[in-house]
């Protein structure tokens, strides 16, 4: 028996006074004898009843690359004149972004429902799948190739870089109600992991074990900086707290013991006398001269006896005479006292 010989051709349906469909066919018959096909749309108000062949061609590929062209230049996707959703590009469809986030979206709640893909895992199977990717990744990428990796998903907005602040939060509450990551690991393996990874660095000598201590402070500047900004911008962070929510949450931190409010005194003072000496470390003889200067121009004024000097000397007149040195005033305007 002879095999059926194959025809490649695109075609241009239509609706009468409507919309049209362009599309590339493989067909057993000559194109001309293909009447009963219309095109594999989606759409399902285009209703096509005329068809015209464009071109036939001896192989798939040349009826694609035709097809890709007339796409192109019509620009289908986005024509309102045409009923295709999308360009053909080569061998794939290509999607506005648009669309493919809502496919996204519907694939994703299907799998949901259906169970399959990762909502057919187990906690467990989640985090070691994860814990593989991260590896494969590490051990293909270069350091630079990760960094510039995670720049062009800034750029993009791809990832977390695509959500707004709101989105963030929600995910993050849905990531904690899960247990998923950091948050279905006990405290002691937290720390126990935190030290490896702190451990590790140290040995290769990288991310912050691997910058001098003037880079470090100059990062944490721009970085303390950049973040500010964007919490004040997006009103994130302390930025996006009440006075009352502020407030509560220093109570919160002193009742568990977090911050400084896990130090004992003596550790407050000690590193009170450490930053003290790293800041006059750091000074320069004018800079010195000229915050003691500007320190003995201020006048501060004894509650109690009224007595006027500057903070050194008003320290020392009022322990003289046991009077509490919380108890006085700084005087603003210091050029009415002459």
């Amino acid at each position: 028996m002879e095999t059926p010989k194959e025809y490649y051709y695109t075609y241009y349906s239509y609706e009468e006074w409507g919309r049209g469909y362009i599309g590339s066919r493989k067909c057993l018959c000559s194109p001309e004898e293909d009447v009963k096909y219309f095109g594999s749309y989606r759409d399902k108000t285009f209703h096509p009843t005329q068809k015209i062949i464009l071109g036939i061609y001896k192989t798939r590929e040349e009826a694609l690359t035709a097809e890709v062209i007339l796409h192109e230049f019509y620009d289908v996707a986005n024509n309102s004149n045409f009923a295709n959703k999308a360009k053909q590009s080569s061998t794939k469809f290509w999607l506005p972004k648009e669309q493919k986030i809502e496919n996204g979206k519907k694939g994703g709640k299907k799998s949901k429902e259906l169970g399959l893909g990762i909502h057919a895992l187990t906690k467990e199977q989640l985090s070691e799948n994860g814990k593989k990717a991260v590896r494969v990744m590490l051990a293909n990428c270069s350091k630079e190739k990760l960094i510039e990796n995670g720049r062009k998903t800034y750029e993009l907005g791809i990832g977390i870089h695509g959500l707004t602040p709101e989105q963030r939060r929600e995910n993050g509450k849905k990531v904690k109600e899960l247990g998923i990551g950091i948050f279905g690991m006990t405290p002691e393996e937290r720390r126990e992991n935190g030290r490896k990874i702190g451990n590790k660095h140290k040995e290769n000598k990288t991310g912050v074990c691997g910058q001098s201590k003037e880079k470090l402070i100059e990062n944490g500047k721009k970085t303390g900086k950049i973040n500010a900004e964007m919490n004040r911008k997006n009103k994130t962070g302390i930025f996006g707290m009440s006075i009352e929510e502020r407030s509560k949450a220093g109570k919160k931190s002193k009742e568990l013991g977090l911050g400084i409010h896990g130090l004992t005194k003596q550790q407050m003072t000690e590193n009170g006398k450490k930053g003290y000496a790293n800041g006059l470390a750091k000074r320069t003889k004018e800079q010195k001269a000229e915050n003691t200067k500007k320190l003995n121009s201020q006048k501060w004024m004894c509650l109690e006896t009224g007595f006027i000097s500057n903070p050194g000397n008003l320290t020392q007149y009022q322990k003289r005479r046991g009077i509490n040195t919380e108890k006085r005033i700084k005087l603003e305007n210091c050029n009415m006292w002459g």
